[in-house]
């Protein structure tokens, strides 16, 4: 038997489970024990099996051997050899064609696949709710009647009546329910659309989005599409998919976010000095951290390879490697690693007078001159050959001083000469014989000489500078997907504390928080703060966030699998089929739809966003509605 249930386990809930699910089917067997699985002994691979075909509605019937012949057809080993054939039996084979056309002949289902999207209301009920919308209430009063209204009065007709109208040629019944019939984009079969209530809207995006693994605008529009139609259908669904807060939180943004670009520029040497460290393969003597210092303006550079990335380190290296040999900069910035940003660092910078100024988090392209720097280490390091990559540290200081002696792309000139106001003597001068013997003169003359040249380069290498800033910012720029936020817009953070293997969590963190002040036009530096705790302000680089919906933004339901009864349905069978309920996350009974207020009878007199649409001509009467014991048909599950 386990091998037959095997089998039975793998068509129903792999094969054919597409066609299986939400329908009826019956499982004709050979196997007598598969019809008594309720009541027989099952292993624990058995229980499994049947937990996953408790998700299909079926029940399985036996049949003899030797009626189950079109099953045991599959296995049979067909015969080789030809058989002769007489005029007799080819006409007896006629009647087989004939059958197969009739079949095909059949008209298909096309309302038991429009209303099996809605499980938990049965075809009366979705007649009563399309008779009580406004909107399609109001048209059927014209289409029934076969009589179209005139120009005048189709101007006082709400906006959904009048797209509906534009559809009079598309529109059908069947069963009792109104339909739209239209043809598939691929040139397929024609496919009936439901026309859908405005009180069933929230519940079916609900259910084909929320519930359907939050997939996106195209997937969802084309999963309405197939099954139910309303005026403004595209546009609804895709709102309801910006504004899903599972959704923000959890998906990342494609193409990634981009703001406009900024600058960090400087106007002389020892201005502004960007450290940053970076992290190599470990050398024979236990070094593998690099400690990058890089002055903005000329580019000079130095690399002091460390044991660690302490703060005692770092103030150790700014002291010795560039305070006592370059001078003592105006301004120090870095990101705000913990080697920086500390008690010991900020000593340093205020006994030498030196402001402090840092990234945004998480957003390295704040320090562009040391990150840009470390790639082009990286490949000069790389260039080694093998036998001296686990010696770098020896090599390093050579590899600097090539980098800071090569004209500098952005400058134009070599960062040695604008940091020092003179081109190095490299060995090859000597080889190529350009060594100058100095010429006599006065102090005063060379100085005089010597300044010149420098203010020639320093006011070139500031317009290359901003020429190339501005280049770089207008390619950047054209790429921007960042919408500037105004000041108490919610946003969401980008969830950057992650740790491990983060490919299947949230991207966003739930915490909204409230922008406090934005910055100028050209800005992306935001100050923002946590909604509960405003006082806790910080600034965030526009990238790192994501506008909240306003309406959806403190909604996160949380959703249980519960086992549901529903009532009697017109085939006159109970359903024991388990449903998705959505519960209140305070506890107790879910509230009661708009729909399911309106099959029970208990109206209330608030006005509803339906009820927006009714035409402004005579207005519109909705059907009494059964109540009291003639609701008892209308009985269903509670979602």
């Amino acid at each position: 038997m386990k091998l037959e249930f095997l089998g039975m386990k793998w068509a129903m809930t792999e094969k054919f489970r597409e066609y299986l699910w939400g329908q009826h089917c019956t499982v004709w067997t050979d196997n007598n024990p598969l019809s008594h699985l309720e009541t027989a002994k099952l292993g624990a691979t058995e229980h499994r099996w049947m937990a996953e075909l408790s998700a299909f509605n079926y029940d399985v019937r036996y049949r003899p051997g030797r009626a189950n012949t079109n099953a045991d057809a599959l296995s049979r080993q067909p015969p080789t050899a030809m058989t002769r054939m007489n005029t007799e039996s080819m006409l007896e084979g006629v009647a087989i064609p004939v059958a197969i056309h009739q079949a095909v002949r059949q008209e298909p289902q096309f309302t038991q696949y429009a209303v099996s999207a809605f499980p938990s209301y049965t075809l009366n009920d979705l007649k009563l709710l399309q008779e009580a919308d406004p909107t399609i209430g109001a048209f059927l009063q014209f289409w029934k009647a076969q009589k179209a209204p005139s120009s005048s009065a189709r101007d006082k007709l709400s906006g959904p009546v009048r797209v509906l109208l534009r559809q009079w040629d598309k529109i059908t019944s069947k069963d009792g329910l109104i339909f739209r019939k239209v043809q598939r984009p691929d040139g397929g079969e024609e496919i009936l659309q439901l026309l859908l209530p405005m009180c069933l809207k929230e519940e079916v995006l609900q259910q084909l989005h929320d519930d359907h693994g939050h997939q996106g605008i195209e997937r969802t529009t084309e999963l309405v599409r197939q099954r139910c139609y309303w005026p403004g259908m595209s546009d609804d669904v895709k709102q309801w998919c910006k504004d899903c807060t599972r959704c923000i939180l959890a998906k990342t943004s494609q193409p990634k976010l981009s703001a406009p670009m900024g600058h960090l520029l400087a106007s002389r040497p020892n201005q502004i000095l960007a450290v940053d460290f970076t992290l190599l393969e470990p050398a024979t003597d236990g070094r593998e951290h690099v400690l990058i210092m890089t002055d903005v303006f000329s580019k000079f550079t130095q690399a002091v390879p460390t044991r660690d990335q302490k703060a005692a380190t770092v103030a150790s290296a700014l002291v010795r490697e560039w305070f006592f040999r370059f001078g003592v900069p105006a301004r120090l910035h870095s990101d705000q690693g913990r080697s920086f940003e500390n008690a010991v660092v900020g000593q340093l910078c205020s006994l030498y007078g030196v402001q402090k100024s840092r990234t945004t988090p998480y957003h390295p392209q704040g320090n562009g001159q040391c990150e840009r720097f470390n790639r082009t280490m990286h490949d000069l390091l790389r260039s080694l050959p093998a036998e001296r990559k686990r010696h770098w540290p020896e090599y390093l200081p050579q590899l600097v001083f090539c980098y800071n002696t090569t004209t500098h792309q952005s400058t134009s000139e070599s960062p040695y000469y604008l940091m020092f106001g003179q081109e190095p003597q490299l060995p090859v001068d000597f080889l190529l014989g350009r060594i100058e013997e100095p010429e006599r003169g006065q102090v005063t003359d060379w100085v005089r000489e010597h300044q010149r040249r420098l203010a020639v380069a320093f006011h070139g290498a500031r317009e290359r500078l901003q020429a190339a800033a501005l280049k770089r910012k207008d390619r950047h720029d054209r790429q921007t997907l960042c919408d500037p936020l105004a000041e108490g817009q919610l946003v969401y953070l980008k969830n950057c504390t992650m740790r491990g293997r983060t490919r299947i969590q949230d991207a966003w963190s739930p915490v909204l928080h409230k922008v406090i002040q934005a910055p100028t036009p050209d800005g992306v530096v935001y100050s923002v703060a946590p909604v509960q705790d405003l006082g806790r302000i910080r600034q965030v680089h526009r990238t790192m966030m994501k506008a909240a919906n306003v309406d959806r933004a403190s909604e996160l339901p949380h959703m249980q699998e519960v086992p549901q009864v529903t009532g009697m349905q017109s085939g006159g069978e109970e359903d024991d089929q388990g449903a998705w309920v959505m519960l209140d996350p305070r506890g107790g009974q879910p509230e009661p739809s708009y729909a399911q207020t309106l099959l029970q009878g208990d109206l209330v007199d608030n006005v509803t966003p339906q009820e927006e649409c009714v035409p402004a001509t005579e207005p519109f009467q909705a059907p009494v509605l059964p109540t009291g014991s003639d609701a008892e048909g209308l009985r269903r599950s509670t979602r």
